[in-house]
């Protein structure tokens, strides 16, 4: 997803994103602007969330519970 309709354009309006920049590789983008290049696409998810939290944006999610029925 590197152009305009699919790559960059499509998360112009998000916070924090990454689109492909070449093969096996991500550029990171805080708003509008590329701001770290060739990731390896295996750290993607990594970078990106120290990404978000570098700005003071990362909400850790909520603990998981899980509810259990007791069928009869």
């Amino acid at each position: 997803m590197g152009c305009i309709m699919n790559g960059p354009g499509e998360m112009a309006d998000a916070d924090f994103g990454y689109v492909g920049g070449a093969p096996g590789k991500i550029n990171l983008y805080v708003g509008k602007t590329a701001v770290r290049f060739n990731i390896p696409e295996a750290e993607a998810v990594d970078r990106l969330k120290d990404s978000i939290c570098e700005h003071g944006k990362w909400v850790e999610p909520a603990p998981h519970t899980a509810v259990l029925e007791t069928v009869s």
